[in-house]
């Protein structure tokens, strides 16, 4: 019998085995930190059980894709699109984090920044800047909401001036990723 030629895993596979490698660590830490808010009582039981389920979640979503991403697969757009899968994972887990915490008053937004940078993984810039839109439309569609849920906790203008802050920061991240992965051949 013939052997089958074994496919060389490209770059991309290996991108999405590291890159679903270290989102295990991330909900690690993200989960520890709510273990460490709980036992101090700075977040309620109602809390801790919403940002629990939502961990898990990710996690499930994560193994499952770091399952598949260790597969040997001839066509590598497999590959880019379980990177894909996981940035968008990211956003919605963020997104969710941001509402529970409050909205525009949430220190969450911070992990808005590791869908973009997952993304930035795939060296594409149109992925990176989609990405980084997702991330800031789910940001500002999040915060804007919550306000008008609990109408009264902050005010209009620190609304949209903190929105438009943390987009805007958001597309100066991409923009310094962009300088990375995207390098120019000038020598200086």
């Amino acid at each position: 019998m013939a052997k089958k030629p074994i496919v060389q895993a490209g770059w991309l596979q290996t991108t999405a085995v590291r890159v679903t490698r270290v989102h295990f660590l991330y909900i690690a830490i993200f989960m520890l930190s709510t273990i460490i808010f709980d036992s101090w009582n700075l977040i309620t039981h109602e809390m801790v059980s919403q940002l629990w389920t939502v961990a898990v979640y990710l996690l499930v979503t994560n193994t499952v894709l770091w399952y598949v991403s260790r597969m040997k697969f001839s066509d590598y757009h497999i590959y880019a699109g379980i990177i894909l899968l996981l940035v968008a994972a990211d956003t919605i887990f963020s997104s969710y984090v941001v509402l529970l915490q409050r909205g525009l008053a949430s220190k969450a937004v911070a992990l808005f920044a590791i869908p973009i940078v997952t993304a930035a993984t795939l060296r594409s810039r149109s992925t990176l800047l989609a990405a980084t839109a997702l991330s800031a439309a789910a940001y500002s569609v999040i915060s804007v909401r919550y306000f008008y849920q609990h109408y009264g906790e902050s005010f209009k203008v620190e609304l949209y001036g903190t929105v438009g802050f943390y987009c805007s920061i958001f597309f100066v991240l991409a923009w310094l990723l962009l300088i990375i992965i995207r390098p120019t051949k000038e020598k200086l």
